[in-house]
């Protein structure tokens, strides 16, 4: 039962990835037009917002991977329990 209950608490929404542009590039055009007053200072911090995003993008590819095993799971669980 608890993975039912975990399944359900997946955000459906902000899983989506189809259609939409990656963050990575919403960023890059965003600093393209901006004068780099310090360059050394705007290039670290475009490299930790880089870092952050790569975080963000493994965290999401590990919440998939989890939704689609409590998915499988949850479909042997169901097939077990009509067998009996």
């Amino acid at each position: 039962m608890d993975s039912f209950i975990r399944l359900k608490k997946f955000p459906k929404k902000s899983l989506k990835s189809r259609g939409e542009a990656p963050i990575g590039a919403k960023a890059g055009l965003f600093w393209e037009h901006l004068p780099p007053l310090d360059p050394e200072a705007v290039a670290k911090m475009m490299q930790e917002i880089r870092n952050h995003i790569r975080g963000l993008e493994e965290r999401k590819e590990a919440l998939l991977q989890e939704r689609r095993e409590l998915t499988a799971r949850v479909a042997r669980i169901a097939s077990d329990s009509q067998r009996e």
